[in-house]
């Protein structure tokens, strides 16, 4: 039985599964309904939902009786409790066209910087409400994945530095509150694709040409310093990941897998348009659309794998555009020198080495790595100066606790900030591979790979 048919039916589903109408409820049909509420409010999932609804005809009643309110409560257990504002910008953003029209953007902006966006909203429209869960329950994949796919770098960093790093520690699971900064952060990426998703090249409608400088710059005006270089940790994640799944399909093409798939595909798919080392410096470009999707696309993508993977991505990269990047970035300086006016950021007290004790529990909160990256410049400079290493591995994002099983803390955070991702130097392209061509200069940088 489908969501939708749930939804809709007049009957329990219990009816129609159990011809003995005449057997006994099952035993929590008889609790009080002050714990029924709170069965139902500590859902976290559809799937959850749907076998208590199938398991119970009590539950069934109740949910058809405040369907929206109970799906508007479990979109939202899918967050930190600190993200209401968050979510609810996230779920206006949905509401919107996609791609939206600048006229809709401008508006949905103009309402964020008045605060007038439903955050104070009983419950939202059945729709929205069951998009957000889905988008919830991918978050959750990416939290998971990013925490994975980062610390693995730390770790890497802290053996080529040599540093006493705990393991145990190091890899353990995350907390409440670097769980919920990670929510946030994928959270107001999601809103960003909804804002700025890039159309499909057959689009000419003026008021659809898909990011718009000064509004994308706009959105991001109102995040304080910590919070854009949250968003910015996760496009470098993205693109780290990204690069692994253009590379996969680099390797099964040039193990012959791919052959007869790209001859199905057709002109699209000629070698020459994908696997050539000309093509292949547009491949950042390629990853700008991508990311312009948004988080159900992407998950697709990089749990794909053969054919599914490259005519997923082959594909869906036949437009070249700059997306987040773009807006990290101005024209007049280098990533992350933004200039904005932090005078309002979350900054409580200041780091000293050896704080044993610095330890948070909100996520508003500036983090211990944010503290230390800085310790030498003001709060109002931190936007403006580029740390593109620290943020390879989410610098901002993790507990004191972890900071200090990697080892980090004990070095200058400049030193550390060497060791980087590097995105611009690539291998030799698969038709250079294929023909013998010479090879370049390695992709390592300062002894890190970039796909370590």
């Amino acid at each position: 039985m489908s969501l939708g048919t749930l939804f809709s039916s007049s009957t329990s589903p219990v009816d129609n599964l159990n011809p003995n109408s005449n057997m006994a409820s099952p035993t929590f049909e008889t609790l009080l309904p002050e714990l029924q509420t709170q069965i139902m409010r500590s859902l976290d999932s559809i799937p959850a939902l749907f076998s208590l609804l199938r398991a119970s005809p009590r539950f069934y009643q109740v949910f058809r009786s405040r369907r929206e309110h109970h799906m508007t409560q479990l979109a939202f257990n899918h967050f930190h409790p600190q993200l209401s504002d968050d979510v609810m910008g996230l779920a206006s953003a949905l509401r919107l066209a996609r791609p939206a029209s600048r006229a809709s953007v401008q508006q949905y902006l103009s309402k964020r910087d008045r605060d007038q966006l439903d955050h104070e909203q009983p419950s939202m429209d059945l729709a929205t409400a069951t998009s957000l869960c889905k988008i919830g329950s991918k978050i959750a994949w990416f939290v998971e994945d990013y925490q994975k796919s980062s610390l693995q770098l730390l770790g890497a960093v802290g053996s080529d530095m040599e540093l006493e790093q705990d393991p145990q520690i190091l890899h353990s699971p995350l907390s409440a509150t670097e769980r919920g900064r990670l929510q946030r952060a994928f959270c107001r990426f999601e809103t960003f694709c909804c804002l700025f998703a890039l159309p499909k090249a057959d689009v000419t409608d003026s008021t659809l040409l898909g990011t718009c400088d000064n509004q994308a710059r706009w959105y991001l005006d109102g995040f304080t310093a910590d919070e854009v270089e949250e968003i910015a940790s996760i496009r470098d994640y993205l693109v780290r990941r990204l690069w692994g799944t253009f590379e996969a399909i680099e390797e099964d093409a040039m193990e012959g897998e791919l052959s007869e798939h790209i001859r199905v595909l057709g002109a699209q798919c000629q070698p020459r348009d994908w696997f050539s080392h000309q093509v292949k410096a547009y491949h950042l470009l390629y990853m700008e659309y991508l990311m312009s999707q948004g988080v159900t696309f992407l998950q697709r993508v990089l749990t794909s794998d053969g054919s599914d993977r490259a005519e997923s991505v082959i594909v869906d990269s036949t437009e070249r555009a700059q997306f987040l990047t773009d807006a990290l970035e101005p024209r007049f300086g280098s990533m992350m020198s933004l200039g904005f006016d932090e005078s309002e950021l979350n900054y409580e007290g200041e780091y000293e080495e050896g704080d044993e004790e610095f330890e948070l529990d909100d996520v508003d909160q500036v983090t211990h790595g944010l503290l230390w990256a800085h310790k030498n410049r003001v709060p109002k400079d931190w936007a403006r100066w580029p740390l593109k290493g620290l943020r390879d591995w989410g610098y901002v994002f993790w507990d004191s606790s972890r900071l200090k099983a990697s080892g980090v803390l004990d070095q200058e955070p400049e030193a550390v900030a060497k060791y980087k991702f590097n995105e611009k130097d690539r291998p030799l392209s698969v038709l250079e591979r294929l023909h013998a061509a010479p090879e370049r200069v390695s992709r390592l940088d300062n002894g890190n790979a970039h796909n370590a």
